[in-house]
């Protein structure tokens, strides 16, 4: 289906996009939802490049297409319109007046067993501004109604799922091939992400806000 984006630019130096269905029909519930922060493409494909080393001697059963890097700020999972709406709206008053700021790639970690974990990211170096933002971002996600996950916030870009490895996975290893740098970026765009699931890229930006 064809797809319309409506601009909409705000005061304080803020700009939303927002993409909807042509007819203007609801998302369906058979979906997910979540607001992360944008990464830009020199960092994507900077991660990208990372994997690419890793890929061939640690086998994980999903490399993530780079497009799909992000950092989560609040995961609202299956959403209906107005809840969606709601959450919108408090989450694009919360960020009116926030400003870029700058993060910095720290190393490779994994979620999950030791030996066999379920997720392998990397992560940022601590940034107050970024957890001054989440925790607006999901207090935000709460009053519009939902029922957020309650532990602590923790920054990364997944990278893989599920290790598949017949030998033990090595965290010390992935380290000493990935040799991230300590990259540093600009943190710009928060954006709602929809899944769909079972397609390269998984998600879609449908709203994106551009801080100052």
């Amino acid at each position: 289906m064809m797809k319309a984006c409506a601009r909409r630019v705000y005061g304080m130096g803020i700009m939303v996009k927002l993409e909807e269905d042509q007819e203007g029909m609801s998302v369906t519930m058979n979906t997910h939802f979540f607001f992360a922060l944008v990464l830009p493409d020199d960092i994507k494909a900077y991660l990208h490049a990372v994997t690419e080393r890793l890929n061939s001697g640690f086998p994980f059963k999903k490399w993530l297409h780079p497009a799909d890097y992000h950092i989560t700020l609040a995961f609202l999972g299956s959403a209906d319109d107005s809840m969606k709406k709601d959450a919108i709206r408090r989450v694009e008053g919360v960020l009116a007046k926030e400003a870029s700021f700058e993060l910095t790639l720290a190393e490779i970690g994994a979620f999950g067993k030791d030996d066999s974990p379920r997720i392998l990211w990397t992560g940022v170096e601590q940034q107050e501004r970024l957890f001054s933002i989440q925790e607006k971002i999901y207090h935000s996600c709460v009053e519009a109604g939902f029922q957020l996950d309650k532990k602590p916030f923790k920054p990364h870009i997944t990278l893989a799922r599920k290790f598949e490895g017949e030998d033990p996975f090595s965290l010390k290893s992935v380290r000493q091939v990935a040799n991230v740098n300590d990259e540093h970026f600009q943190a710009v765009q928060v954006a709602l992400y929809q899944t769909h699931i079972g397609e390269s890229p998984s998600y879609e930006k449908v709203l994106t806000i551009h801080l100052q």
